[in-house]
């Protein structure tokens, strides 16, 4: 992330738009379990380079999205303020998780393939839809494809190697 410290940050969602008049605001969130209240839990703006301690941060899930609130946010206007801000917080606070498992996260900059050797590009970004997580993937020309992160066309998922190789069905890459 630009502006990142010392330690590496992973990003566990972005603010989308205020909710109500009090200073409450949605977050799309890139985890089953936030770790809301959490000491060390941050907002970051855009470009990482302005910061907002958000260990206070307080909420409940609505419709798969979080409606939260931030003390010492008491408008609308402050909460509109903030949209496009990523939470994040330090990867050594995350809980370990189990082998069969990764932080959404990690996705992000790993270079994407087909198992017949097709290089699409890397993962640039995540969208949450309905039906599950969809990767943002910028192919060679710079073009944005975007591609369902499911299990049944998912050949290997390599961290260590920094790359993601998909079996995908006939006519998915044809969109």
């Amino acid at each position: 992330m630009p502006g990142e410290p010392e330690g590496k940050m992973v990003e566990l969602g972005r603010v989308l738009r205020p909710h109500g008049v009090n200073g409450a605001f949605v977050i799309s969130a890139y985890t089953e379990n936030p770790v809301l209240g959490r000491p060390g839990l941050e907002l970051w703006s855009p470009d990482g380079r302005e910061r907002r301690p958000a260990g206070g941060l307080a909420g409940r899930t609505a419709s798969g999205r979080l409606v939260v609130k931030l003390p010492g946010l008491e408008s609308r206007e402050e909460a509109a303020a903030l949209k496009g801000w990523r939470l994040v917080l330090p990867r050594n606070l995350l809980p370990p998780l189990p082998d069969d498992e990764i932080y959404w996260t990690d996705l992000i900059g790993l270079a994407v393939s087909t198992t017949s050797g097709l290089d699409l590009g890397r993962v640039e970004g995540l969208l949450e839809a309905g039906a599950g997580l969809i990767l943002s993937v910028i192919d060679p020309a710079g073009l944005e494809r975007l591609i369902p992160f499911q299990p049944d066309c998912l050949a290997e998922v390599d961290l260590a190697d920094g790359r993601l190789v998909l079996d995908p069905p006939p006519g998915l890459l044809d969109i």
